[in-house]
């Protein structure tokens, strides 16, 4: 009878923590799918409220997050993102090496909204899926933060397709018990 009490009770603090995994990832997932449609709505208001206050969100053009380089908008900032017409360099492009020099509206269409990553072939939580040459440091810079993968497998039919593939990730903290975007990380597969 003993061992019977000690199972169920051993059992107990398994569901809850199962349930509240399940619970922050339901939840770090619509902050997701928000800042997605906010970028596809062109909408700055909502961007800069899914926004940290306090750290803002950083750009990375590729997979390696650049803590010296990778740009970093405020939450007002964030909010006039459409309307700020001055040129940036947000990062190097892979392979070439050129300069990514752009205006924040432009560089959202080449770079995050390249590809429709609300209806991408994998959607993860912490586990990234996307694997190319750049070293992917986004865990070990944010240890703090929760990993959200939009994935779009390689096309066949299309060239070399097992290399044709293209992921973004937003990076998440909680404030306040909210969900805010820190990070916006675009990787791809680079010919």
């Amino acid at each position: 009878m003993v061992f019977a009490m000690f199972s169920c009770t051993d059992v107990q603090p398994v569901k809850s923590q199962a349930s509240s995994v399940e619970r922050a990832n339901s939840e770090v997932l619509q902050a997701s799918g928000a800042v997605l449609r906010a970028f596809a709505a062109r909408d700055g208001k909502s961007l800069a409220a899914l926004v940290h206050p306090k750290k803002g969100v950083r750009f990375s053009s590729s997979a390696y997050v650049d803590l010296e380089k990778d740009i970093v908008f405020s939450a007002a900032q964030a909010a006039q993102f459409w309307k700020d017409r001055k040129i940036y360099t947000w990062g190097f492009v892979d392979g070439s090496g050129d300069a990514i020099e752009l205006n924040p509206s432009t560089y959202v269409e080449r770079h995050i909204l390249d590809h429709d990553f609300l209806d991408s072939s994998t959607v993860s939580v912490d586990s990234d899926r996307a694997r190319g040459n750049t070293s992917n440091n986004a865990a070990a810079v944010y240890p703090q933060g929760t990993r959200v993968e939009y994935y779009f497998s390689p096309v066949s039919g299309k060239g070399v397709a097992e290399f044709d593939w293209a992921a973004l990730r937003l990076v998440f903290e909680k404030a306040d018990g909210v969900w805010l975007l820190v990070a916006v990380i675009h990787d791809q597969w680079s010919p």
